[in-house]
């Protein structure tokens, strides 16, 4: 598959239905409703849940490829005053300049209360700052008032720029978070790296208007809190407002899926350049995802989050964005990724046998051992501490059920797009594709082990646990090990299986190492 530019394809996404409250053109000058110069981002929930922004006079403005707004100052070195965001901030409906998922989270004090501060207006912003308006939902009740699992509604990100790009319709918006803002553009974007794997093969598969809803708005989940970061998310900007990091990575695939099908435009059958119209906005919102992680992972915040999932699919969402950009420093930065840095890179390592195994470092030994003693133990996540077997007190269930179809899918769009699998941190990359294979055609792996089953835990260290010099006291009666009868258990299970990654797996895993699979691009980017 050739290379074919998105120039002249994309088109800028409406910011604002009312004409009265926005920009008159792009670029060009904020306009104003009865009560002033204002820009206003209208929430897919409905209007109360609706952003404005307003302005002491009219700036300059314009939409960056994203749709999302930006303005620059009257004067060079001059500032933009804002003088109200609404909703106003009650303790709900929060707002922050550049902010770091390495701070106290400002948007709703049921999140978290310390450290909880807000703007005060009016508010002269410079040029690279990044105005961030969360929406609560459920103001005035629990975060988790109908089951939801989330604090928020909407979010918009409003930038300051010294002056409007050159093409704002092919520009990325600059990262949310803290003050490194670069740009990139629609140019950059490698869209020979995506196959056209025939869509008539697949059932279930969303249409171009449900994957466009899907990835609208600003994710707003930078926080490294492990709980913190589920509520975060507003649920307008993700899948069914479903706001788990790996339930966002289950959805996600299916877009990954998608994006590397032909015939996705309106009607099929679809040429080359009609797909990738169709694709384009899908693609953009994906890659400035990407984007925004990178930028927090690059200011030290974690994706770690636990390591029960709660940081899931962040790592293939930067991935994909570096791979598709070639950006050399984010190609740079990422390769770097390592250890508990995102739950991928955390939860998948090489045994000592050579096995790809599941586990995280977290916890002692002694937990380590509770865990396998009293299941669901503490944690359900501690890697085997002599490197043998999967990790947790639930082999093959609880959270290494939980992340095991995402992380199989995930494999899979490494070995679909081979720029994909070059851009991922290299400790990780080798052992995450054998491991998706082994859940896939083993399960859970508790064997071969040396290590005695747990009796009573009045014995632990005595007749199962450490054995004082490193290791564990060993086994002496068949059948061997601490839980034998798991090896195997749950094979190519989990409880978060996404239907058209499914079938991908089950279309292409015979074909897509030969890159031999019907659509498929085996495109790789040029030797450095």
């Amino acid at each position: 598959m050739s290379a074919i530019s998105l120039a002249g394809l994309l088109v800028v996404l409406p910011g604002d239905a009312q004409a009265a409250c926005g920009c008159s053109g792009n670029p060009g000058t904020i306009t104003s409703d009865t009560t002033g110069p204002c820009l206003r981002v209208t929430a897919p929930s409905g209007a109360a849940n609706s952003i404005t922004f307003r302005f002491n006079q009219a700036y300059a403005c314009g939409q960056y490829v994203t749709g999302e707004y930006f303005v620059s100052p009257a004067t060079v070195g001059g500032k933009v005053t804002l003088t109200d965001i609404t909703p106003k901030v009650t303790g709900r409906h929060g707002v922050a300049v550049n902010p770091s998922g390495l701070n106290a989270v400002p948007w709703d004090k049921r999140l978290s209360s310390t450290g909880y501060k807000t703007l005060t207006f009016p508010y002269a912003a410079s040029a690279g700052s990044s105005v961030v308006k969360y929406v609560s939902d459920n103001p005035s009740g629990d975060c988790d008032a109908v089951g939801e699992k989330s604090c928020g509604r909407f979010a918009a990100a409003l930038t300051v720029v010294a002056a409007a790009p050159a093409n704002p319709a092919k520009t990325f918006r600059p990262p949310y978070v803290g003050t490194y803002k670069p740009t990139f553009t629609t140019d950059q974007l490698q869209t020979q790296f995506l196959s056209r794997i025939p869509r008539s093969q697949f059932t279930e598969v969303v249409n171009r208007t449900e994957a466009e809803s899907w990835v609208r708005g600003l994710r707003l989940d930078y926080t490294n809190d492990s709980v913190v970061c589920d509520l975060t998310p507003p649920e307008d900007n993700i899948p069914y407002g479903r706001p788990w990091a790996t339930d966002m990575w289950m959805y996600d695939t299916h877009l990954y899926a998608w994006l590397n099908m032909g015939d996705v435009c309106d009607t099929a059958p679809c040429s080359a350049a009609q797909d990738l119209a169709a694709k384009q906005k899908v693609l953009v919102a994906l890659v400035q995802h990407g984007i925004d992680v990178w930028a927090n992972h690059k200011m030290g915040s974690s994706f770690w989050r636990g390591g029960g999932g709660n940081g899931g699919g962040k790592l293939l969402n930067y991935a994909f964005a570096a791979a598709m950009l070639q950006a050399p420093e984010m190609l740079a930065d990422l390769a770097q990724a390592q250890g508990q840095e995102f739950f991928e890179t955390g939860s998948y390592y090489r045994g000592v046998n050579g096995v790809a195994l599941w586990g995280q470092e977290a916890g002692s030994e002694e937990e380590y051992w509770a865990d396998l003693a009293q299941p669901p133990g503490s944690t359900k996540t501690i890697r085997d501490p002599y490197g043998l077997i999967d990790g947790g007190g639930e082999l093959g269930g609880a959270y290494q059920d939980n992340t095991a179809k995402p992380t199989q899918y995930t494999g899979l769009f490494m070995r679909l797009m081979p720029a994909l699998a070059q851009a991922w941190p290299a400790a990780n990359r080798a052992t995450i594709l054998e491991y998706t294979d082994r859940w896939v055609n083993v399960g859970a792996w508790t064997q071969p082990d040396v290590c005695a089953p747990v009796t009573t835990w009045d014995r632990y260290g005595v007749d199962f646990g450490p054995d004082g010099q490193g290791s564990c006291i060993h086994d002496t009666q068949a059948p061997l090990g601490r839980v034998p009868a798991s090896h195997g258990a749950n094979q190519n299970g989990g409880n978060r299986t996404e239907m058209v990654s499914e079938q991908m797996w089950s279309l292409l895993r015979g074909c897509v190492d030969t890159c031999s699979c019907s659509g498929q691009s085996c495109a790789m980017p040029p030797t450095p």
